[in-house]
């Protein structure tokens, strides 16, 4: 548990605005932290926010994997100017999105959102710190909003095709995707000939299965009159699948992955 501390002998002329708001508000608190102790803890709800004085910080959230090392965000020293975290409590961010322990001993003072209000009356430099710190945050919010929105965007390529043209022949990688947004295709596998529009598959996808799977075209589709089409690369599978998760499932689990090589009724294994 942190505990209090004097003040006095505390190099708070590094900070010139701190001494005046500790004397204008002398409930804000001093404390010192162990090294390892946690100043707050990630998904806890608290409103505390802390100005380093002396010592380091580490802000850091939960491992990514089970039992993996914690994913350190920042490192803050007080020799760096000052530093303040747990900022977006003043926001009314009650959950925190992230961990802070000591490293080494540190000596921080401990605020309410309300003493942010004074900060920002009449503490120029106080006040520039937290806005950078707000402007860092929503940098990093909008990082993630648009990292989150890459996971599940599709941008398919659009192109026409003409009479006659073969998107892909039976046996070959199924690369790519193509979804038939108007037009005909002839399908030809095993000496059978299939006629394609967009309504014959779901979502008008050709060879969907293949395509999830990694595996080979199972037809060669050839171009009747002219299509218009929209072509999913390799790199968009896992975006496929976020966003049709119920068709790529049903997909799957209506078609039988290929059999090996060499494999036909008939034959075992080894």
């Amino acid at each position: 548990m942190p505990e209090s501390f004097d003040l006095a002998g505390t190099p708070l002329d590094l900070h010139p605005e701190i001494g005046e708001l500790l004397a204008q508000a002398p409930d804000i608190e001093a404390l010192v932290y162990r090294d390892g102790e946690f100043l707050v803890r990630e998904d806890e709800a608290s409103q505390d926010i802390f100005v380093l004085l002396t010592g380091g910080l580490v802000v850091e959230r939960a491992p990514t994997l089970p039992g993996g090392p914690p994913t350190v965000l920042a490192c803050l020293t007080a020799g760096d100017g000052v530093a303040i975290v747990g900022e977006m409590a003043y926001l009314g961010a009650l959950r925190r999105t992230a961990s802070v322990r000591s490293a080494g001993m540190s000596r921080v003072l401990r605020l309410a959102p309300a003493h942010i209000d004074r900060i920002i009356e009449g503490f120029p430099m106080l006040t520039r710190v937290i806005c950078m710190q707000f402007s860092r945050r929503l940098q990093e919010t909008l990082g993630s909003l648009s990292r989150l929105q890459a996971r599940f965007a599709l941008n398919p390529g659009r192109r026409v095709a003409q009479d006659g043209e073969v998107l892909f022949r039976l046996g070959e990688p199924a690369a790519d995707l193509h979804q038939l947004l108007a037009g005909t295709l002839r399908l030809e596998r095993d000496g059978a000939v299939e006629t394609f529009t967009p309504e014959s598959g779901p979502q008008g996808f050709v060879d969907l299965d293949a395509y999830l799977r990694g595996g080979s075209h199972g037809a060669t589709a050839t171009v009747e009159g002219m299509a218009f089409l929209a072509v999913l690369g390799a790199g968009d599978r896992e975006n496929l699948v976020r966003c049709f998760p119920d068709l790529a499932l049903k997909a799957i689990a209506l078609t039988p992955p290929p059999e090996p090589r060499g494999a036909g009724p008939g034959t075992v294994p080894h």
